[in-house]
């Protein structure tokens, strides 16, 4: 019994942790369009989905 729940805690880590790497990966890479909800790259001035400007402007 207790292999198993240690079993299942190590598994809860490991998907949280993923969850949460990945969650950070897409904020830090990506902006959302207030528009569309479309997910666009940092460097795009316009949303590829619906073309409304994102106003963030690329670094230099």
């Amino acid at each position: 019994m207790r292999d198993t729940l240690l079993s299942v805690l190590v598994l809860v880590v490991i998907l949280v942790a993923s969850a949460v790497i990945t969650s950070w990966f897409a904020r830090t890479m990506y902006n959302r369009c207030a528009s569309c909800g479309t997910l666009n790259a940092k460097r795009r001035t316009h949303c590829r989905s619906c073309g409304v400007e994102t106003g963030s402007s690329p670094k230099r």
